[in-house]
């Protein structure tokens, strides 16, 4: 409840100084960031740059050279099946392509890119 409060707060302040597009971008971001937070952090790390080998950079890597958005929702969302047949990285299912978009214009953010956003349809399953 109080990051909702926070996020309110924070899109009204930034509205009137930006254009829609940047507010828009602004909303995925902060709700990007809350969803990684919760779903990717404890394995990437706040900064994204993951723990040596075990966990791999999300940051300072070609990852977002090598994978379109849809793929990278297809990782997100289905997870990554590790050699031996284990679980590498767990499966997202529940999360919904707003929450997808959102999480990936966040990684993109922290890997510098900040042009717009990414759109909910290309990353639909």
């Amino acid at each position: 409840m109080k990051n909702s409060l926070f996020i309110s707060l924070l899109i009204v302040a930034l509205s009137s100084c930006m254009n829609k597009e940047e507010v828009l971008h602004e909303q995925y971001r902060v709700e990007g960031l809350a969803l990684y937070q919760k779903k990717c952090e404890n394995c990437h790390q706040e900064n994204g740059k993951g723990f040596k080998k075990l966990y791999p950079a999300l940051v300072g890597t070609d990852l977002l050279k090598r994978y379109s958005d849809l793929e990278l929702a297809k990782l997100i969302v289905k997870g990554v099946e590790a050699k031996d047949g284990h679980e590498f990285m767990p499966t997202n299912k529940d999360l919904a392509p707003i929450e997808i978009a959102e999480i990936i214009t966040y990684i993109k953010d922290l890997n510098g890119v900040k042009k717009g956003i990414v759109e909910q349809d290309s990353v639909k399953l």
